[in-house]
Formats: C-alpha cells, sequence, structure tokens
C-alpha cells in the first residue's frame, strides 16, 4: 500500500500555519514551494482543502505535482475532482511527455471517465502513448467499447506506425468477435496483415467470422489458397 512521504519539521509548521490561510495565499505559497514538495505535501492536506487548493492551482503546475505524486495517496480527493479537470491536467501532461504518469493517473478512474479522456485528448498518438502503460487493459477495452470503427481503426494505425501492433491486439481481442471482425474490414491491408494473426492466436473462433476476402489473410504462411492447389513454379527448359 502507497506510504505517504514523512514531513520535515518546517513543512510541519508550514502546514500549520497555513490551516487558515485563504486559498489563494496557500496556492501562490505551494507555487513558491515548487511541484516536489507540493507533492510532499498533498497527502498531509486534509481532503476538502486539498481539493479546494487543486482547484486554485494553474493546470501546468499541477501536471508537473502529478510527477511527483502517486494517486493513490490522494485517491478520494483525486476522484472527487471535476472530470474536466481530469481532461486538462492529462492533457498537459502529454505535453509534457509524461504519458507513464497520465496512465497511472487514469488508471484509478472509471470505464466512463476513461472514455472521456480518450475523447478529449482527440489524439490517437497520445491514447497509444497512455496505453502503453496501462496494467489494466480490461479498463481501456471497456473505454473504448462503444467507441466507433473508425476510431478504432485509427488507434490501431497509429499502433502499427509505433511499431506496437500488439498493444492493438491486446485491445481488440477483448472486443466482441464481431466488432474486431469490423474493424479489421476497414483496415489497411499492411496493417491488417500484421494484426490479424495476434488476434487469431488470442481466439481461433474469429476466423469463423471473418469474409471470405480476408480468409487468406488469415491462413497460415505457404497454405494454398481454398479451393486450388498451390501453384508450381515453370519448368526449367
Amino acid at each position: 500500500m502507497a506510504k505517504a512521504p514523512s514531513l520535515s519539521m518546517a513543512q510541519r509548521l508550514l502546514l500549520a500555519s497555513q490551516s487558515m490561510a485563504p486559498v489563494a495565499v496557500k496556492a501562490a505559497l505551494v507555487q513558491k514551494l515548487g511541484p516536489e514538495q507540493a507533492a510532499q505535501l498533498s497527502p498531509h492536506i486534509p481532503p476538502a482543502q486539498l481539493r479546494e487548493l487543486i482547484l486554485e492551482l494553474p493546470i501546468d503546475f499541477l501536471a508537473q505535482i502529478t510527477t511527483h505524486l502517486d494517486p493513490r495517496l490522494i485517491l478520494a480527493t483525486y476522484l472527487a475532482l471535476p472530470d474536466d479537470l481530469h481532461l486538462q491536467v492529462a492533457r498537459q501532461l502529454c505535453v509534457i511527455g509524461a504519458f507513464a504518469t497520465a496512465a497511472r493517473y487514469a488508471e484509478c478512474l472509471s470505464p466512463r471517465q476513461v472514455k472521456m479522456l480518450i475523447y478529449g485528448i482527440n489524439d490517437a498518438d497520445h491514447v497509444l502513448q497512455i496505453a502503453r502503460h496501462i496494467v489494466d487493459i480490461e479498463l481501456i477495452v471497456q473505454s473504448l467499447r462503444t467507441f466507433s470503427t473508425g476510431y478504432l481503426c485509427k488507434l490501431t494505425e497509429a499502433a502499427a506506425a509505433d511499431d506496437n501492433v500488439a498493444i492493438a491486439a491486446r485491445v481488440l481481442s477483448g472486443l466482441p468477435l464481431p466488432r474486431q471482425v469490423d474493424v479489421c474490414v476497414h483496415l489497411e491491408s499492411d496493417v491488417l496483415h500484421d494484426l490479424l494473426p495476434l488476434l487469431l492466436e488470442a481466439n481461433e473462433t474469429l476466423r469463423d467470422f471473418l469474409p471470405e476476402r480476408l480468409q487468406g489473410d488469415s491462413a497460415p504462411e505457404g497454405t494454398p489458397p481454398a479451393g486450388g492447389e498451390e501453384e508450381l513454379p515453370d519448368s526449367i527448359n
């Protein structure tokens, strides 16, 4: 279980002296301390006061704090924050390349909230980079379940461009088979060539749902086309 960092005497005195200060004064002081010290102090601030303080701080500063703070230490406060704030911080984390931090915080949210994050980030490459660090793949599957086929294709192609089709296969294989087929039908052939074997490895039953034109892509290498024999090379004269 995550444990809050211990505070120095100076930090304890600071907390005691600021308990009754106006939130604007607290916000100014916290920014002077910097994101790392602010992260150390956060778990020691009562949840209601911490929420009030977070809402007063700039988004870029909040994003910096999260890179030093385990969300489990302030979980009740974090979950009580507006979804719009979650989105703004996640976007800023993408800007600074802190995708692992964005993933760590996203995993504390519900599938509905993660869906809103994905929709709000609106950048397939950034969503992919966050997904790389998600441990709970089922959370991503549930979040993407109602997204359009076009968007699922966009994410899959972004994964292929990043040489990481495996993450797309892990996510798509959690969807119902008809949805998997629908995505396969609309993918570029080179992406499908890399993806389909991974999906079939996860669930061979998918082959029974594929349209005839994709059956060739799903066949193991060296298998003759259905309804005919493998073509032999011309004789040497």
